[in-house]
């Protein structure tokens, strides 16, 4: 059973009609202007909450001429890791390090250092992706600080695997401290941003 929505008396169940009984209100139109009026209402709510995070995440990767020199900054070290970066049974570059992964992973897998190289190169690539990532939400309140975090542990890593591969008899060589130096620039470019 329910009531009518305008003289609120009680309607059977099996009442099919389009009527009510009582008043001869019509059930399915009776207060439609108002009910679009909520339905217009909670809509524009929705897409306000929604030009919000679009708004912010527009501000966060190109709102200023230092937030997209951020941006290109996260892919600068795996662009640098194309030169001369490693030092293991000849120069390991980006492009040499795939070349031998494709045609003969067991030999990768099989020499330590070239096993560090890799991961090197490997930790340079997923935390430039990361960064793109968590920097679209650089907007949010906490934002900043997780900029920050994930950029540090990046360039603390990649240079924990450079150190590593000296430490297993490898040698790095300027592909890698150019790349190593252009993650910390990233950081310097997180406090930019903010400061804008």
């Amino acid at each position: 059973m329910s009531n009518c929505p305008k003289c609120n008396k009680k309607i059977g169940a099996f009442y099919f009609k389009q009527n009510c009984p009582h008043c001869n209100a019509n059930l399915m139109y009776y207060d439609f202007d108002n009910r679009l009026k909520a339905d217009a209402a909670l809509a524009e709510k929705e897409w306000s909450a929604v030009e919000k995070v679009t708004g912010g995440i527009k501000s966060s990767s190109v709102g200023s001429l230092m937030a997209v020199l951020r941006l290109i900054s996260f892919f600068l070290p795996v662009a640098a890791l194309l030169l001369p970066s490693f030092s293991v049974n000849g120069n390991v570059t980006l492009i040499s390090v795939i070349k031998q992964v494709t045609s003969n992973a067991g030999a990768v897998f099989a020499d330590t250092s070239l096993l560090l190289c890799f991961a090197a190169i490997a930790s340079a690539i997923v935390f430039a992706l990361v960064n793109l990532v968590v920097s679209l939400f650089s907007y949010t309140k906490n934002g900043f600080k997780r900029n920050l975090v994930f950029s540090v542990a990046g360039f603390v890593i990649f240079a924990g695997l450079g150190i590593a591969v000296i430490v297993t008899g490898g040698g790095i060589l300027y592909g890698f401290i150019v790349a190593a130096v252009l993650q910390l620039l990233t950081v310097v470019l997180h406090f930019v941003v903010k400061k804008n």
